[in-house]
């Protein structure tokens, strides 16, 4: 059976206790794999931490990837950036 390319797979991590509570991370991961078993590129995401209490009530508390942020603002910066060096170029010719 044929691997699919890309995969996307929602896992929550093994419980941590803090004191009442138990604290699981949930995280989110990209696989990407490429042909005839030849590696492939595997990218995780912070989603979530879910808390639950002694009596089984849950509260989930989002978790902001700051990372993918920066990254795309170095990205935006980037392709700015490009933009303006291209249209100096392209007026002083």
């Amino acid at each position: 059976m044929a691997e699919r390319f890309l995969v996307q797979q929602t896992s929550s991590g093994e419980p941590i206790i803090v004191g009442d509570l138990n604290v699981f991370p949930v995280a989110r991961s990209y696989r990407i794999n490429f042909p005839k078993d030849r590696g492939g590129v595997l990218w995780n995401r912070p989603l979530a931490v879910i808390v639950e209490d002694q009596h089984g009530s849950r509260q989930i508390i989002p978790v902001p990837d700051k990372t993918r942020r920066l990254q795309m603002a170095i990205l935006a910066a980037g392709l700015f950036g490009s933009f303006f060096a291209w249209m100096i170029l392209r007026r002083s010719r």
